[in-house]
């Protein structure tokens, strides 16, 4: 009977470590993009194409967003703490943990020149949730030095 029981606790604790493998190449495989896509992005103020992978409709009654609606909401949101931000030198996910099926948080370091000319790293908190069968950043906590806005 003691066999059977450490049997069966090294395979729960093999499944484990494999889930917990699997669950990181996939936020690598999907969430990353996202997140790379939004930075990339936001560092040059192209707001236009974010409704492909932002999903701020919570911070809106208008529940028949068109493309174009979405685009603005994001603009709308984010264009002050990119201001704050200034001159971005660089980016780069520091970390994407769990948060549930459906559901993680990214925290990415934001380097930036402040105005001596001397960089300074902020950290941003994401919020990616997976919609359908995509994944779509729902919410952005600034690091900027003026944080101007928390969203939900």
């Amino acid at each position: 009977m003691r066999k059977m029981i450490y049997t069966l606790f090294i395979l729960l604790i093999a499944a484990f470590i494999v889930i917990t493998f699997w669950s990181k190449n996939m936020d690598s495989k999907f969430i990353a993009p996202a997140l790379n896509h939004f930075y990339t992005d936001f560092i040059q103020k192209n707001y236009s194409n974010m409704y492909k992978y932002t999903d701020f409709s919570s911070h809106t009654k208008d529940l028949n967003l068109t493309n174009e609606g979405k685009a603005s909401l994001a603009e709308g949101l984010l264009n002050n703490d990119r201001h704050w931000y200034g001159h971005i030198q660089r980016y780069s996910i520091d970390k994407i943990s769990w948060r549930g099926i459906s559901k993680r948080s990214a925290t990415v370091a934001v380097t930036t020149l402040d105005v001596n000319g001397d960089e300074q790293t902020f950290y941003d908190e994401v919020i990616i949730k997976r919609i359908g069968s995509n994944w779509f950043i729902t919410a952005y906590n600034s690091g900027s030095p003026w944080r101007t806005m928390k969203m939900p």
